[in-house]
């Protein structure tokens, strides 16, 4: 039986002192995940012909042409479905790979600054948490959140409370949200930590990294449904 291919746009790591070689990299606990649950994971890379990529993820200035816009939609075609991984920082690429997914219907799960990437590609952005109350780097710490009825993040979690990691900057607040997705959770100070689209195969984008939390029971249900998505001819 095939499996479907998912396709994980890269992010350029930060050169060590003693490299001299520029890389681009995907989280392997996603390529984990991603492969035990069914599917074959895939690097999509830039096409864009430069070595040094945007190191902030307040806005990339990058302005793709065309041609560059063509060899990204070359790559995510030959994808089942697109993963959208997190980071300190986004790219341009990474919002095109994720308007072409959400253009084309292709399955999207889309975690902390994929969260991000898919808002920029609905018209819709997010900005910085001055109070740094969720950036807690600690793979222990969770936080509750507010589950909402009837959304799909309620359909896998099957309670109206979940406990999550925090390791963000930036964040949407109900007006990022409201008018492009339906809001799935909120914390406790009122920001949303999902949404998803309901006109779509499946499209959820989560604040938290469920990529550190592999052995709940919702991370198992989440890269379940979204391979199961993806295997549906996304």
């Amino acid at each position: 039986m095939r499996r479907p291919v998912i396709g994980i746009p890269a992010k350029e790591r930060e050169k060590s002192q003693n490299d001299y070689w520029h890389r681009m990299e995907v989280v392997d606990d996603l390529r984990y995940l991603t492969v035990k649950y069914g599917g074959t994971a895939v690097m999509l890379l830039p096409g864009e012909v430069r070595t040094d990529f945007n190191k902030s993820d307040l806005s990339d200035p990058a302005v793709l042409s065309e041609e560059e816009k063509e060899i990204l939609h070359q790559e995510a075609a030959l994808c089942d479905g697109i993963l959208l991984q997190g980071g300190d920082y986004s790219n341009a690429y990474e919002v095109e790979i994720a308007r072409y997914a959400l253009e084309k219907d292709l399955p999207v799960l889309g975690i902390c600054a994929g969260f991000n990437n898919i808002l920029r590609a609905l018209g819709s952005n997010i900005f910085e948490d001055e109070t740094k109350a969720h950036s807690r780097y600690d793979i222990a710490y969770r936080h509750k959140i507010r589950v909402v009825e009837g959304t799909l993040l309620y359909d896998l979690v099957q309670s109206d409370t979940y406990e999550v990691n925090s390791f963000h900057t930036m964040v949407a607040d109900e007006e990022c949200v409201k008018g492009y997705a339906r809001i799935d959770a909120y914390s406790d100070d009122g920001l949303v930590e999902a949404f998803d689209l309901e006109d779509h195969k499946f499209v959820l984008a989560v604040k938290w990294h469920p990529e550190l939390m592999k052995e709940d029971r919702f991370t198992e249900s989440l890269f379940r449904r979204f391979i199961e998505a993806c295997s549906k001819g996304g």
